[in-house]
């Protein structure tokens, strides 16, 4: 087994892969919220943005980290 030690990284690597961290765990986040927004939308909200209950609960219901689409 390897281990490496965080201090072995230069302090700029480690602050940059800090801020890509919290980067996705914020959009994750942000992605959580909207999806389950999504699923309290009534009827007339998801007619004037075009969807329909099904597509709306089938993004609504995908986890956070799924984002690739």
């Amino acid at each position: 087994m390897v281990t490496i030690r965080v201090s072995e990284f230069p302090v700029q690597r480690r602050r940059r892969f800090g801020r890509i961290v919290w980067s996705k765990l914020v959009s994750w986040a942000q992605l959580y919220r909207t999806r389950r927004q999504l699923l309290e939308l009534t009827d007339r909200e998801l007619d004037d943005l075009n969807l329909t209950l099904e597509a709306a609960r089938r993004e609504g219901c995908r986890p956070f980290w799924d984002s690739s689409r």
